[in-house]
């Protein structure tokens, strides 16, 4: 973030936090594809990664922005 404005209960939250949602919505979609295809594993193991990605993609082009 480029202000000090955060919202409530996000203070202090970080990266980590940020990354463990994105995650979290991951593995999500995994679960849901993996149930689609019959292959929940897969689905989730590939939904974090997607996850992760998507995260560390979304957070760099945020900071580069300044």
């Amino acid at each position: 973030m480029t202000n000090n404005n955060t919202p409530d209960g996000a203070a202090g939250s970080g990266l980590w936090a940020n990354l463990g949602i994105w995650i979290a919505f991951g593995a999500l979609f995994g679960t849901l594809a993996g149930l689609l295809f019959d292959n929940l594993a897969l689905g989730v193991s590939l939904g974090s990664s997607l996850g992760v990605v998507a995260g560390v993609l979304f957070i760099a082009r945020r900071n580069a922005r300044g």
